[in-house]
């Protein structure tokens, strides 16, 4: 899905998913939850009320229309697709597969992503892969003294 969205836009359809999963979307929620001050917050939704994927009125809460719930959801489904990767095929923990997230998630493509998720559902399904991944990670040292991958490591395979 195309979306042409900046990735900033992106990000806001991304918070307002997941606070909206908790109750209605506020303004000042929506700063807190950015970590940016509400004038920010209001220039960003305004600008994604003219691309017609919220509605906001002023001091009012923040609602998707069709249009945006679909991209949002895009976005969080993206992102769980990556972070499902980056977990059961990369063996990266939680935390560091969600930094990681955020370091792709506007670069990659939906041709990208349906391989990832054949390639992760082939790892699962065999474990010989599975195991031989692992073995390969440890062997080459891709992990620090705690047992969890290390970043920047060579694998040879």
């Amino acid at each position: 899905m195309d979306l042409n969205l900046t990735p900033s836009q992106e990000n806001y359809l991304e918070h307002i998913w997941h606070l909206a999963d908790k109750g209605s979307v506020r303004v000042v929620d929506l700063a807190e939850a950015v970590g940016v001050k509400r004038p920010s917050v209001t220039r960003a939704v305004n600008n994604l009320a003219a691309l017609g994927l919220v509605r906001h009125e002023q001091y009012g809460t923040i609602d998707f229309t069709s249009k945006g719930y679909s991209a949002a959801r895009y976005i969080a489904q993206r992102d769980a697709r990556l972070k499902r990767f980056l977990m059961e095929v990369l063996l990266l923990n939680p935390q560091k597969a969600d930094k990681e997230v955020c370091r792709i998630e506007h670069a990659i493509g939906d041709e990208v992503l349906r391989r990832l998720d054949v390639l992760v559902d082939f790892v699962k399904s065999n474990k010989s892969v599975r195991k031989k991944l692992d073995q390969e990670f440890r062997s080459n040292q891709l992990t620090n003294k705690q047992g969890k991958y290390a970043i920047g490591a060579k694998l040879h395979v």
